[in-house]
């Protein structure tokens, strides 16, 4: 039951991560942002879809405007050390978070 489980919570979420409730939080990964970060889209969708999912657990999203580039370097570490993240994860937000600062 419970391996039944796992599939249909993955495809849950990520229903919820691209409807456009998310849109003004988590920019929507684009071929541009990819381009212009040197991130793959593979790594920046997991990225966004890591942070839609973890990062609003203990405290409210943050916009990736509203910390400077700087201090994401400090910030995603920590967060992702609480949140569990595994540091392919971690990466994925820190790239996605600092593609969707300068692509907006």
């Amino acid at each position: 039951m419970r391996t039944k489980l796992i599939p249909l919570c993955l495809v849950a979420l990520a229903a919820i991560s691209c409807g456009p409730q998310w849109d003004k939080i988590a920019p929507p990964v684009t071929p541009g942002m990819a381009a212009h970060s040197g991130t793959s889209e593979g790594t920046l969708q997991v990225g966004r879809s890591t942070y839609i999912a973890h990062c609003g657990r203990c405290h409210e999203h943050q916009l990736p405007d509203s910390v400077s580039d700087e201090d994401w370097h400090v910030v995603v570490p920590g967060m992702a050390w609480n949140a569990s993240l595994t540091k392919q994860q971690e990466k994925a937000v820190r790239e996605y978070i600092l593609a969707a600062k300068t692509h907006q």
